[in-house]
Formats: structure tokens, sequence, C-alpha cells
């Protein structure tokens, strides 16, 4: 691939990041789906070219780009162990414990074996913003997903929220680093705006069949007055509650109620499950703004 064409795709991957930033996630869709396509599409014309007799020196070649592109070096040794096999031919694959599943950060492109990182080492993010990557046959990395670890998440950032801001003022977590940027106050909102709706929603679809789930701008909610608590100790409070009262709920629910749909405009048929998950992930994006936040903020 030229250095135009890895620019191009480049500036189409920071672009899929700030459409989801601002909240436009079936535009941000559509731009990773046409960045995975280009480079599906790419190594399609080149398939043919790689026979099995140069597998060797095609991956021999591709571990020393990958050195000079600054790729984890965890995911570098991997590569290398497999190289090897290859070279003595040992056959049959890699084992498990050799090449343990990947998870690459979706901020930075940090790649991680085993398990994510507690906090990117890169650029900080949180590891709901890993992407997993498994072995070929699982429909390109969709698993079902474990309904306890995604109760369990929901739980831990609510705790996780309230670690981060402890002991912080409320003049602390009104101030803005920028015009255009949220305060800590702000980001806290968000979780209780997050929370209503999620409680909403769940009611829709533990009581009606397949009920229509209202799309809404919640990212509009957090700086509107009167809408919250008034102080920001208080709005964290209150989210706390509702948080704990919704992950009591779900636990307590059968396995199908957990599978019960809804209808959304925007993403299609949702699961209850579904909806929890997204939620929980898409909190730890906020944490780790938040994490960021509490260090620009308080004064040294």
């Amino acid at each position: 691939m030229s250095e135009n064409s890895l620019n191009e795709l480049a500036q189409l991957t920071a672009l899929a990041e700030r459409l989801a930033d601002e909240g436009q996630m079936n535009l941000n869709k559509l731009v990773e789906a046409a960045v995975y396509a280009q480079i599906r599409r790419a190594g399609w014309k080149r398939r043919p070219q790689i026979s099995k007799d140069l597998m060797q020196a095609e991956l021999a070649n591709a571990v020393e780009a990958l050195k000079k592109n600054d790729v984890s070096p965890e995911l570098i040794a991997a590569m290398e162990i497999g190289l090897r096999a290859l070279q003595t031919k040992r056959g049959g694959d890699m084992m498990y414990d050799e090449s343990p599943d990947i998870f690459v950060c979706r901020m930075c492109g940090y790649a991680a074996l085993g398990k994510p990182p507690d906090h990117c080492p890169d650029c900080g993010a949180w590891p709901g913003r890993f992407r997993k990557f498994v072995a070929f046959f699982n429909r390109d990395n969709i698993e079902p997903l474990n309904p306890t670890s995604v109760l369990d998440l929901l739980a831990e950032n609510a705790m996780e929220l309230a670690r981060l801001v402890e002991g912080l003022s409320e003049e602390t977590m009104n101030r803005q680093t920028a015009e255009d940027i949220w305060s800590i106050r702000d980001h806290i909102a968000h979780f209780y705006d997050t929370q209503e709706m999620l409680d909403t929603r769940v009611h829709l679809m533990l009581n009606h069949d397949d009920p229509d789930l209202a799309a809404m701008a919640v990212f509009e909610f957090a700086t509107e007055a009167d809408r919250h608590p008034t102080t920001a100790q208080g709005i964290l409070k209150s989210f706390c509650q509702k948080r704990e009262a919704c992950v009591v709920l779900l636990q307590q629910r059968s396995l199908s109620d957990l599978y019960r749909t809804g209808r959304h405009a925007e993403f299609g048929g949702l699961t209850i499950l579904r909806q929890a998950a997204y939620m929980a992930f898409h909190e730890q994006v906020h944490l780790a703004e938040i994490d960021l936040l509490c260090r620009e903020v308080v004064s040294p």
C-alpha cells in the first residue's frame, strides 16, 4: 500500500472517530466499513501473489515492516513465534498460549495479548474501547455476549465514576478547560441521562413485545438547565442509585428476559442485553475523558 493510500485510510479512520464522538454512529459505521472494505479489497487483489511457498518470506518482511511502524512488541513477538514455526515446518497451527486473543485499542491502535490493559499505555483508553480479535471462524469477532460480564461492567463503571471524582469540589467539577469542552459535572450528567434512557427502554422491552424505542439526542441533555439535581454530587448520587437498581433488576430477570427486543429507528433491532452492553462500553469512553479532566482541572 502506498504512503498516499495509507494516509487516506488514516484520514478516514480519524473521521470515523470524530463522527462517533459527535454521536453520528450510523455515519461512523459507514466510514468504518469503508476503511475495512478498502483494506480487504486491496488484500483480495494481492492474494494470488502470495503462494504457499512465499508465506515465510512475506511474513518475515511483514514483521520487519511492523517493527518500523511502532507496532506493539507483544504482537511482534507472537508473530515471530509463528514465523519460526513456519520456518521449522513444525506443522499445525500455533498453540493458544503462543497466540492468545489480541485486543486492539480503537483509539490509537495499541495491541495487547490475552486481555486489554486497565488503561491503554499510549492514549489512556479504558478496556471497553479495545476490539477483540479471536481465531478466524467467528463471524468477524462477533460473539454471544456474557450477560454476567455486561451487568458487572455496568456496576463497575458506576464505582469507577465515583472513585474518579471522590473528594473533588463543586467548583472543580464545574470547571471547563475550554468553552466547547464538557466539565466533569457535564460528564456525570450524561451518565445520569443515559441511565434514565436505559431504564425507560428496559421497562418498555420487559412489558411490551418488540416496542418502538424512540431515538434520543441524549448528548444534548447534559448541559440543559433544570434537568438534573442541582449539584454534581447530587447528580452522581442519584445516578449511582438508579444504576444499582437497574443492575439488580436485570440480575433478577431470566436469561430469556434479557433477550427481549425493541426496535430503534437508528440501530434497528435491539435486545435488552445489547442495549446494556452498548451503554457499558460507551461509558468507558467518558471515564477516560473524566480521568484526563481530573488531572487537568485539579490544581497542583
